[in-house]
């Protein structure tokens, strides 16, 4: 199967100084352009599944690619960014929060389809910040996830998630340096059995230049 990695548009987050950030921010002007233009690209790679990452961000990225593909979004918890939903700048400062409900989502969101654990608590149901470890055990996780699901298929299939997510994932089966993905990046996976491989990474050619960022 192709794994597609796709990071979220420019967030309202990703364009302020990280003592202004908020904890579920929503996309910019900018990332509203980069997800359309995304979009307008997508059909072209043939996606057979699309998931995406609860947070607002992704999700915002995800519904014009719904649109371009006609494909049901389903919405997985183990997409987040590391550290999951919290409040506050600095590890010793955060505060969990719960993420968005279930009905928030669907209300938002209609025709995204939600996973189960997502309640009316929130997606993160505000536990504390979660570390690099545990972040890397779940990157890992979904690497196994992904493959017992649809390493012997012919899916093409979709993440929309974040930066460090995706190199986390990638860290598991790939030993050389990355830099961070642009946002609306597209990276591209062979997933087999047994084994998964880089084939191309932070691909932004549906981007003029003047709209890529980080």
């Amino acid at each position: 199967m192709e794994l597609f990695l796709i990071r979220h548009a420019q967030s309202h987050n990703n364009a302020l100084p990280e003592s202004e950030r908020v904890e579920d921010p929503g996309l910019t002007e900018v990332g509203q352009v980069q997800a359309k233009k995304l979009s307008e690209w997508l059909p072209a790679l043939r996606l057979t599944r699309l998931f995406t990452s609860p947070f607002r961000r992704a999700l915002q990225t995800t519904v014009p690619i719904h649109r371009a593909t006609g494909l049901v979004p389903e919405v997985r918890t183990d997409l987040h960014e590391q550290g999951g939903c919290y409040q506050g700048y600095t590890i010793d400062s955060t505060v969990g929060r719960p993420g968005l409900t279930r009905d928030e989502i669907e209300q938002e969101f209609a025709g995204f389809r939600v996973a189960e654990d997502i309640t009316a608590e929130g997606w993160w149901q505000s536990k504390p910040f979660e570390d690099s470890t545990a972040a890397r055990t779940r990157a890992l996780a979904l690497l196994q996830w992904t493959q017992e699901q649809f390493a012997e298929t012919d899916e093409r299939v979709a993440f929309v998630s974040h930066g460090d997510l995706k190199l986390l994932f990638l860290e598991h089966f790939h030993t050389e340096p990355l830099d961070c993905p642009r946002n609306t990046s597209v990276t591209t996976v062979q997933i087999l059995p047994g084994r998964a491989q880089l084939t191309n990474f932070n691909r932004t050619e549906h981007l003029p230049a003047d709209l890529v960022t980080h």
